[in-house]
């Protein structure tokens, strides 16, 4: 029973993965990702922060101190009031256009035509309190402003200390993959030859089944290896909101 589940094991150790979605060892771009941090760790940055929800709301939240900023420096025009106004009537008359020495007063507008007159003026009314406190209520606003991107840039910070560790986890996982896939090659290796030396005679029956358990060991932790490597790269690819083949790392 133990033999044919650790059969199964090293089965689905050796079936292509989900999780192996990275290129092969000998492909150049798999040969940058894990050899060169300097090259693909400034990719994954970039595409954990503009995947990440917490970058974006703290975005939001920049952009609407900035806006407040805007129209805190424009208050002063929502005190500026434009008027006009037009009537048509008679009125009392001042002057006439054909006074030479002095305008000609009419007390009675009744006696005058009607005439269209147009009247325009701006109003400006501002409350002292508003006046002396809207140096501080800007000042006020920047320091939102300033909050709100310090916020953005040490949510950065920590995305960039989780790719980082991630990165790491994945390499070592990847390290640890590639030598327990060469210690199950070997593990094989000596069971064929163990297997035929016992169908020869050249062994005994404890040596074969030493070789055996070396195997079954080596399958099992070939494939908790796999397991491990899979993991890795699903949790970066969560991170970063995409396939981690997908980044161009060549350029």
């Amino acid at each position: 029973m133990m033999r044919k589940t650790l059969a199964i094991l090293l089965g689905l150790a050796m079936t292509p993965g989900w999780g192996q979605a990275l290129p092969a060892k000998t492909d150049p771009e798999a040969t940058i990702f894990f050899s060169e941090p300097a090259k693909v760790l400034p990719r994954l940055y970039e595409a954990a922060i503009k995947h990440s929800a917490e970058v974006a709301r703290l975005e939001a939240g920049r952009g609407v101190a900035t806006e407040d900023l805007k129209l805190s420096r424009k208050r002063l025009l929502n005190m500026v009031s434009v008027m006009s106004s037009y009537n048509y009537g008679s009125l009392p008359y001042f002057a006439t256009a054909d006074a030479t020495s002095r305008p000609v007063y009419m007390m009675n507008p009744f006696s005058q035509g009607a005439r269209a007159v147009y009247s325009a003026g701006v109003n400006l009314a501002v409350p002292l309190d508003l006046v002396a406190g809207r140096r501080s209520t800007q000042h006020r606003q920047e320091l939102l402003v300033t909050k709100a991107e310090a916020e953005r840039n040490e949510a950065e910070m920590k995305i960039r200390a989780e790719v980082i560790a991630q990165y790491q986890a994945l390499v070592l996982a990847r390290i640890g993959m590639q030598h327990y896939q060469d210690a199950l090659q070997s593990a094989s290796v000596n069971k064929k030859i163990a297997d035929k030396k016992f169908r020869e005679g050249e062994i005994q029956v404890s040596e074969q089944i030493t070789a055996i358990d070396f195997y079954n060991k080596a399958a099992l932790a070939d494939a908790e290896a796999k397991n491990s490597y899979q993991t890795a790269v699903l949790l970066m690819e969560n991170m970063i909101g995409m396939p981690i083949n997908t980044l161009t790392l060549g350029k």
